[in-house]
């Protein structure tokens, strides 16, 4: 997971719920006519907002405000999107000649059929995904009960290793989940 695009949304959530908390505490003490909160209330000079709006700059600020609001928006729609497949891998160690590129759904493919030969492992699947941002290589497999879990780290270590060889100092991460079926 992109911890950035998570973080993103943690604070943005954090930010609204906190101002809709302070604000509905406030209505809820002035309907209660709670002192210092009414004492606040009474004391907004309406003049001022009025003559605040009517004010050349207010609409230029409000248009401002307006729009970094859609552009926070926008960028939290858009990490929140399901995974997608990424495309294309452009490697670091492509040379001004041109450009060396890698689809990482092949790669996920040729690492699938390589697992898919070790009889221990019961299913494979890897799969190629774009999750917020970050390009995953996520390998699953499945194993019956009585294989143990370093005899399986045993056989996905190479393969691991080769992926980080070949990928290099891309972004690319690589994920492992290994699933031991349940004793019967």
């Amino acid at each position: 997971m992109n911890r950035g695009a998570a973080a993103l949304h943690r604070l943005s959530i954090g930010v609204i719920g906190l101002l809709c908390l302070v604000l509905a505490a406030g209505v809820i003490l002035h309907q209660l006519s709670v002192h210092p909160v009414e004492g606040w209330v009474d004391r907004i000079d309406t003049g001022g907002i009025r003559d605040a709006t009517a004010a050349g700059w207010f609409a230029a600020v409000l248009v401002a405000v307006a729009l970094l609001a859609l552009y926070w928006g926008w960028r939290l729609i858009r990490t929140t999107i399901a995974p997608r497949r990424p495309e294309l891998l452009v490697l670091n160690g492509s040379g001004p000649e041109g450009t060396m590129t890698v689809s990482l759904k092949q790669v996920a493919s040729a690492v699938e059929e390589q697992l898919a030969t070790q009889t221990v492992l019961r299913q494979v699947r890897v799969q190629a995904i774009d999750d917020r941002g970050e390009a995953i290589i996520r390998i699953t497999v499945d194993v019956a009960p009585e294989r143990s879990y370093d005899e399986i780290v045993g056989i996905v270590t190479p393969t691991i290793e080769d992926l980080r060889i070949a990928l290099g100092d891309s972004d690319v991460h690589v994920q492992v989940f290994i699933h031991l079926d349940a004793l019967q």
